[in-house]
């Protein structure tokens, strides 16, 4: 299309398919950002538009844009629902599972034990690398993990 066709079709259409928007977004501001989008798509149209079929072209545009930002808005709210969710779960769980192992290890009055109990248990680290870490043997690792968890199993049972 050459540029006086798309002047006249703004001119002419821009009212009619802003409110034909509005009637389906339901938001005004949405409709006009829309309605520039539908004459920035027609001035990109390769093949000619006939002067009477203008009309039907841009309001076809309208209602295709109008679709992609109800999809567009589902998607959005879809994924961060999930990840409000998400995080709200994940949050909870965590700090639960935070705070009970931080009253079951506050039974160990040896820090160096307490440290050794966290590595391995809680970061995960093996019986190695909490060695390498705490610079120590790895069978004091082990005597360390074993009376730390018979000193928590005597607090916490009885």
């Amino acid at each position: 299309m050459n540029h006086s066709q798309i002047n006249d079709a703004y001119i002419n259409y821009k009212s009619e398919i802003t409110r034909y928007l509005s009637q389906i977004l339901k938001q005004p501001q949405d409709a006009e950002d829309l309605t520039q989008e539908c004459f920035i798509r027609l001035m990109n149209v390769a093949s000619p538009v006939p002067d009477d079929r203008i009309l039907y072209y841009l309001k076809r545009i309208a209602r295709n844009l109008a679709m992609d930002s109800f999809r567009r808005r589902a998607r959005t709210l879809r994924r961060d629902s999930r990840l409000e969710i998400a995080t709200y779960h994940v949050d909870t769980h965590q700090m639960e599972i935070n705070e009970g192992v931080d009253e079951i290890v506050s039974h160990i009055n040896n820090t160096e034990h307490r440290k050794i109990l966290e590595l391995r248990l809680i970061h995960g680290y093996s019986i190695k690398e909490t060695a390498e870490i705490v610079n120590r043997s790895e069978g004091m690792i082990k005597s360390s993990v074993f009376h730390a968890v018979n000193r928590i199993r005597a607090k916490v049972i009885s």
